[in-house]
């Protein structure tokens, strides 16, 4: 497969989905990494307007039915987030928002997340969500873009295999429990129940808070529980928020 030259239009277009603004103004996001990018082709859960590579780069898709291009090395690192890029992009359609209405009736275990501010971290948890078969994100406000180039990275292409749902968080959990949903606060503490010793229904949501703070003393209301996850924490004083809730997901599915 042959690739064709970007117009500089297209180039200059794609150096902007660097910025949160540009990626919802243009509806796009940058996917970066050999790995990434085949994975996400393969899964063909998103629509990839254009598949990129480097001068350099010898790499071609197996199977792209969009368009192909290779940029020079200058103009690849202008639009590439990484410092050291690998020479193999994507530009991806960003999938609509899912209503919480179209997720209350589901069943099964989703997250939310409560000020997430770490793509790293974000793009980790959406790895391993997908990998426990969570059925949803709900992404709370102040949280970072799920489409940020950090955030897709990390996911290994996982990104577009689950369900978002952005917005404010307590109402969309009230909404939820609603429709008998239990939501989980995960947070140590002295009035937390241990996850394993917590009890669940075929509805949970796992809500994991903020990296410094946890998660919003707001959303402890109602029939809520406070969980946390046994461990030496007079030695240590927290869990990374994404092993937290490896760990937690794997316990879910083990109750």
């Amino acid at each position: 497969m042959k690739p064709d030259r970007p117009s500089g239009q297209q180039i200059k277009n794609w150096r902007k989905l660097r910025q949160k603004k540009y990626r919802r103004d243009l509806g796009l996001f940058l996917a970066e990494g050999e790995r990434c990018v085949e994975q996400i082709l393969h899964n063909r859960r998103i629509a990839v307007e254009a598949v990129l590579r480097s001068g350099s780069s010898g790499w071609t898709p197996d199977h792209a039915a969009c368009p192909f291009y290779e940029l020079d090395e200058r103009d690849f690192q202008a639009v590439a987030d990484t410092k050291n890029p690998q020479g193999v992009a994507a530009v991806c359609r960003i999938p609509p928002d899912i209503s919480v209405d179209r997720m209350k009736t589901g069943k099964g275990l989703m997250i939310a997340v409560d000020g997430i501010r770490d793509p790293g971290n974000l793009g980790t948890m959406i790895r391993t969500a997908v990998w426990f078969g969570a059925g949803g994100l709900l992404c709370g406000n102040g949280s970072v873009d799920p489409y940020h180039p950090k955030v897709v990275r990390s996911t290994a292409g996982a990104t577009g295999a689950l369900p978002v749902a952005g917005g404010e968080l307590h109402p969309m959990l009230s909404l939820l429990e609603e429709q008998g949903w239990q939501v989980f606060l995960l947070q140590d503490g002295e009035e937390s129940a241990v996850l394993e010793e917590a009890g669940k229904t075929d509805r949970v949501i796992l809500v994991v808070g903020n990296e410094a703070n946890g998660v919003n003393q707001a959303l402890f209301t109602g029939n809520r529980k406070r969980v946390c996850i046994r461990g030496q924490s007079e030695t240590v004083e927290s869990l990374n928020a994404a092993v937290a809730l490896s760990i937690a997901l794997y316990e879910m599915r083990r109750v």
